[in-house]
């Protein structure tokens, strides 16, 4: 197989471009008050995802974490999210995935 340029690599995020992000799933206590949801869910984007300079797509049964620009989100991300969702009295349990290709499915990674 023919090496990609660097310029190639950049474009579809391959190599040294690669960028990582995670899985998430929280549970919520069940009956949570609409504005408590609301004021939950925009803390956690401000405090956690922002602060952090994060993006979040999805939504709380099944979403993923990745950095907002270039770059990869981390090992610290990971924690700085689970601390902060573990100390919140909306969250019943919260599940992050492992780091993974935020663009290819594993099935399809290039290297």
């Amino acid at each position: 197989m023919r090496q990609q340029s660097r310029r190639l690599r950049k474009k579809l995020r391959l190599g040294e471009f690669q960028q990582l992000g995670f899985e998430i799933s929280i549970t919520l206590k069940p009956n949570l008050e609409i504005d408590a949801l609301d004021r939950f869910l925009d803390e956690f984007i401000l405090d956690t995802i922002e602060e952090n300079a994060l993006a979040f797509g999805g939504g709380t049964d099944c979403g993923f974490i990745t950095t907002w620009k270039h770059g990869s989100a981390s090992e610290a991300h990971r924690t700085i999210v689970k601390d902060w969702l573990s100390r919140r009295s909306e969250v019943v349990t919260v599940t992050l995935g492992p780091l993974v290709d935020a663009w290819y499915p594993e099935s399809l990674a290039h290297t």
